[in-house]
């Protein structure tokens, strides 16, 4: 008997789930909205691929889950779910991986579709794919993607991929930025005697994780201790093992651990590290910030979004010789319990900012505003312009405002009161936005209050930066030694670094 989908359902269409061998982080952001979604009230179902092994249709933590066909069949398949069960879509997130299901093409013209985009595949399609593939995904993910969204809402986890669908994609219409949560707030752990990195996530060759392992062979000639530890399988762990090996560096790789195992791990690293080019937000760097791990990173897109340099990690320039020299520092900088603690407060500060509730909130908005879109197209009015990603940020006193000021809020916006003062984030808003919504708060333009900036990049992914104390930067280990570690039984830690 055919099972109803139930009315009004939020649908989030995502090429694979967590059950998929090749999980990733879109896979992690797509079940957690799901299930923050789920818990407040929304009726939710994930449409994904079916892996060997796995239900066709499963319940989990409050939504639905539905699964059709292979990595690329299902594509198809989902666009025939969707006009199968369109009475029953009250909106679809659509995530691109690179390339997205085309889902305006048959659900009702009403219904928002917000497009959800993780990074921008461009360059990633012509390093991974032969030429002729790749030319054909490169148009799918740009003109193609850009013919069938047209205006439509899109969601990104970062500035820098906001600005890669800005410019690479050439999308027009409304883009918000929402970055993911995390699931390790609140992780506590002992840090190793020895200094430890652990990196958790897929081995697969666009992280360039080669290039770390080449990295580690020199950070262990100069810091014999060292050790790098690596979370996760993917393909590319049998050439990472050959490389390492011929590089002469230790690397433990466990494969793919439970939560706690992985959890319990990472709670005991001095360091995590990425290696990648760059692309997207890195969820794990949040991860291990949560947990009081600083990161290192190089200072490309995505990263540099996700990484406070001299706050919650470093970012640094350049590969090869030049990463194996930062991670050096970086241990060296770490060996001072006193300095470690600072940096790991701070990084645990950062990441208690991105919350799944929050990234729900986001994409609840990002609906919303897709939804007003579509309305105002259904009734024939023309959008004044294409989409503005200027942001503004308001201040004005409460006093200053109408009683119910929260009433009046406009869709789309952010809102925040220490009870004294609040402060908007006013998406695509210009001066005469501003005094519009002054207006309907009740408050008066000339009120010597109001405060309206442009929103800096900290302001769009968390509120400003909550550190008044000076960046604490990598120190030259140029002669220097590793002091003992007290807890160690043979006392030992005085290595040299250089």
């Amino acid at each position: 008997m055919r099972r109803a989908v139930p009315g009004s359902s939020v649908v989030v269409l995502n090429w694979r789930d967590r059950q998929h061998p090749a999980a990733g982080g879109a896979e992690l952001y797509c079940e957690r909205l799901a299930r923050e979604l789920a818990r407040r009230g929304h009726s939710v179902v994930l449409v994904t691929s079916r892996p060997a092994g796995t239900a066709a249709r499963e319940d989990l933590d409050g939504y639905s889950v539905w699964r059709l066909g292979t990595w690329w069949s299902v594509y198809p398949l989902a666009l025939l779910w969707l006009l199968r069960h369109r009475r029953s879509v009250g909106a679809v997130i659509d995530s691109q991986n690179g390339v997205p299901f085309f889902s305006p093409l048959v659900v009702g013209r009403r219904t928002p579709v917000v497009l959800l985009v993780h990074h921008v595949h461009q360059d990633l399609f012509t390093r991974a794919l032969r030429p002729m593939a790749a030319r054909l995904a490169r148009w799918l993910e740009g003109p193609v993607s850009r013919r069938v969204y047209r205006r439509r809402t899109v969601v990104v986890l970062s500035p820098s991929a906001r600005t890669q669908v800005r410019r690479r994609l050439r999308f027009d219409g409304a883009v918000r930025v929402v970055p993911t949560g995390a699931d390790t707030l609140g992780l506590q752990g002992e840090r190793s005697a020895a200094p430890r990195i652990v990196v958790v996530g897929r081995l697969t060759v666009y992280k360039r994780l080669d290039s770390l392992a080449q990295a580690m062979a020199e950070v262990q000639r100069r810091v014999p201790d060292a050790e790098l530890h690596l979370v996760g399988k993917g393909p590319a762990r049998r050439e990472l093992e050959q490389r390492a090996e011929a590089a002469g560096a230790r690397v433990v790789f466990h494969g793919r651990l439970s939560d706690a195992e992985r959890d319990a791990l990472l709670s005991t690293a001095w360091l995590t590290v990425s290696a990648s080019d760059g692309g997207d937000w890195a969820v794990s760097l949040v991860e291990a910030n949560a947990a009081g791990v600083p990161a290192l990173a190089r200072r490309v897109s995505g990263l540099r979004d996700t990484v406070r340099h001299g706050e919650t990690g470093w970012l640094v320039d350049g590969s090869g010789d030049g990463l194996a020299e930062a991670i050096v520092r970086a241990l060296a900088t770490l060996s001072d319990p006193a300095v470690a603690g600072t940096i790991g407060e701070r990084a645990r500060a950062w990441a208690a900012r991105f919350t799944w509730e929050r990234t729900a909130d986001g994409v609840l908005q990002a609906i919303e505003t897709e939804r007003a879109r579509v309305e105002r197209a259904h009734l024939g009015h023309r959008e004044r312009r294409t989409g503005n990603d200027l942001v503004v940020v308001l201040s004005v006193r409460q006093s200053a405002l109408r009683a119910d000021w929260e009433s009046a809020r406009r869709s789309g916006d952010v809102w925040v009161s220490d009870g004294t003062t609040v402060r908007g984030l006013l998406a695509g808003a210009d001066e005469g936005d501003v005094d519009t919504v002054l207006a309907r708060l009740g408050a008066r333009r000339d009120d010597p209050s109001v405060s309206v900036l442009v929103a800096r990049h900290a302001d769009l992914i968390g509120g400003r930066h909550l550190f008044d104390e000076p960046v604490v930067d990598l120190i030259d280990v140029a002669g220097r030694t590793f002091p003992a570690d007290p807890r160690r039984p043979d006392g030992r830690g005085g290595r040299h670094a250089a």
